[in-house]
């Protein structure tokens, strides 16, 4: 990056203080100061502010200096000064008002949490905010290592928590864990959410695993949860109690009361929590605000206050992130790589999440709920020819300057991905062939392809406000005119796009053809329930996430059969069995490779993102 070459030969001065700093009396107003030789910020803020402590203090005033006057300093790393750099002393009432300020770390959600309910929501942006406030049993760390949270230990067979055969999990849970209010956590919630997932009065997203795979879920005592399994279960850590926990005591008198807590006010104002923050205010399509509690098990976080700051659109958090109006951008575009790459005081981190920007196909029919989606894509050979269509490794070379590629399965860059995979490369000769084989030609010569008096012409919906999406949808567009296949663009907003059937979703309810988002399975593990044949949502069932109508019998069972498999090289196998199923059938389809980016600012420390629970150590992070 920019601003760094140099630094190796550079004279690096250290944070720590040096020896004989003598001091100097306190400034009545700030001044500027030129670094000397073996300065440090510490030994600058020991002389001219009464203490090392205070160092922060000339970091922020040289900063905010340093935007207005390039020939300041802009100190991106405390621990980093050279020699010549210009900084601003505060004086000692300017200082003390700075570094009484709460610790805050800022970041930029584009997409509006639509439910803080995690029975109640599949969307990222909100498991993200669950991240801060509502732990499970564990969360897993920037190494894909388990962190315990509600959990006193991880249920392994070597220490005898896990039954011989598999089918009786017992986990100590943490007894130091408590909510927010004072309450304990303890067996009964975990129960009670159990409960809460499978009683049809609620209308959750989905009652999968807790039904078919869970017998029974039961609290040995306060502090011992059991949990008997109909059969072995392989992907359990990911999928049972592993990112949710509901608060008896709150909800308990509204389920009593109401007979469901789809509409209870801790959905979206969970003012009670059991982990680092609680929810202190939320302003719809303006921002939220956490505060540290207090009464969180490993002691109160290292910050006050976490700002969530809801933007219209990836270009507003672009802006936001080049002035330093946020600390943490969320979900960048590779395309925003080669600018992000010129800010010295931004980290750009990326990290394999299991994410791959996605085209999913609808296949509804009448024996479904959903409204059908259009008949040609019931033949394989239609949804083959659009695979063949598009120039996918030309929209990730023009539009993410090929910092990325179209993945070849579900599981890209994991041992779980095909090598068997049909990765359709560009071939439009064959995509018209197929075309004609299926009987869809263009009769009236208006340029696209008809039968039986319908045209093809395809719904082609995303996220509105998301730039590379739509300049994606467009590039396609082109593409597939050119093969006489017609596409009408239909765009969601964010905090709708993903509601469930029960509620209304665009998606859910069978309001596309093709519909494109990042998706990924339980990742670290490669569990995915979405293309079950059980997992089809109904008026008298309305949970449920195969929102495509997929029900393929051969898939059906290779799913089942995986989540069954304990063994993890057959169980590898059988991912390679299914992703190169789900290639022959076009079921899915790869727009490219989507491994998370993410930008903070050097003035946000201890900041670890994780691609399985990204804010797993926000207990850690500090601000300045």
């Amino acid at each position: 990056m920019k601003g760094r070459i140099f630094l190796a030969l550079a004279l690096i001065v250290t944070l720590l203080p040096m020896a004989g700093v003598v001091s100097a009396a306190p400034p009545a107003q700030e001044e500027v100061y030129t670094v000397q030789k073996d300065d440090s910020l510490w030994g600058l803020a020991e002389k001219y502010l009464g203490s090392g402590s205070a160092y922060p203090a000339i970091v922020m005033s040289t900063n905010v200096k340093a935007k207005e006057d390039e020939t300041f300093a802009y100190v991106a790393d405390p621990g980093l000064i050279q020699p010549g750099w210009k900084l601003v002393i505060p004086g000692t009432a300017e200082a003390e008002e700075m570094l009484a300020k709460p610790q805050v770390v800022t970041m930029t959600f584009f997409e509006e949490p639509d439910n803080l309910n995690r029975a109640y929501t599949n969307m990222w942006y909100a498991t993200l905010a669950l991240d801060l406030f509502n732990p499970g049993l564990w969360s897993y760390d920037d190494k894909l290592e388990p962190s315990l949270e509600m959990a006193a230990q991880f249920p392994t067979k070597e220490n005898g928590l896990i039954s011989e055969d598999g089918l009786t999990i017992t986990i100590p849970l943490n007894k130091d864990a408590k909510w927010s209010d004072g309450e304990p956590v303890t067996a009964d919630d975990f129960v009670f959410t159990y409960e809460m997932y499978l009683d049809p009065a609620n209308t959750v997203q989905s009652t999968w695993p807790y039904d078919p795979y869970l017998e029974s879920v039961t609290a040995e005592d306060d502090y011992t949860l059991v949990l008997k399994f109909t059969e072995p279960f392989a992907p359990w850590v990911t999928t049972v109690f592993y990112d949710v926990v509901m608060p008896e005591h709150v909800l308990g008198p509204v389920f009593e009361v109401e007979g469901t807590i789809d509409n209870a006010e801790w959905n979206r104002n969970p003012t009670v929590a059991n982990g680092p923050f609680i929810l202190k205010e939320w302003e719809a399509a303006s921002h939220m605000i956490f505060e540290a509690n207090a009464n969180y098990w490993r002691g109160r976080p290292a910050l006050d206050e976490i700002h969530i700051l809801i933007v219209p659109d990836d270009e507003a958090q672009m802006a936001a992130i080049k002035t330093g109006d946020t600390d943490i951008g969320i979900f960048l575009s590779y395309a925003d790589i080669p600018m992000l790459e010129e800010l010295v005081d931004v980290d750009l981190v990326m990290v394999l999440s299991g994410y791959n920007e996605s085209w999913f196909f609808n296949l509804n029919t009448d024996a479904t709920a959903a409204k059908n989606g259009h008949p040609a894509l019931q033949d394989v050979r239609v949804r083959q020819a659009i695979a063949y269509a598009v120039d996918f490794d030309a929209i990730c070379q023009e539009l993410l300057h090929g910092k990325t590629y179209p993945p070849a399965t579900y599981w890209e860059e994991t041992p779980y991905s095909s090598p068997d995979a049909n990765l359709y490369k560009y071939d439009p000769a064959q995509a018209k062939a197929l075309l004609d084989e299926a009987g869809w030609v263009d009769t009236n010569g208006d340029g696209t392809r008809d039968k039986d008096g319908v045209e093809l012409v395809l719904v082609y919906s995303t996220t509105a406000g998301r730039e590379v999406r739509e300049q994606t949808q467009v590039v396609a567009q082109q593409y597939l005119a050119d093969v006489g296949i017609g596409i009408t663009i239909q765009n969601n907003s964010y905090d709708t796009m993903w509601n469930s059937y029960g509620d209304g979703g665009p998606i859910a309810t069978g309001n596309f053809d093709i519909a494109e988002w990042s998706d990924n399975p339980d990742f670290p593990d490669p569990n995915e329930e979405q293309w079950l044949c059980s997992e089809i949502p109904s008026d008298e069932a309305p949970e449920g996430y195969n929102w495509f109508g997929v029900c393929d019998q051969e898939l059906d069972a290779l799913f089942k059969a995986q989540a069954l498999e304990t063994d993890p090289v057959k169980r590898i196998q059988l991912f390679h069995d299914i992703g190169k199923l789900m290639s022959e059938k076009v079921y899915w389809l790869g727009v490219w490779h989507d491994n998370d980016l993410w930008t903070i600012n050097k003035r946000a420390k201890n900041v670890k993102i994780s691609g399985a629970d990204p804010f797993w150590n926000c207990f850690e992070w500090s601000g300045m």
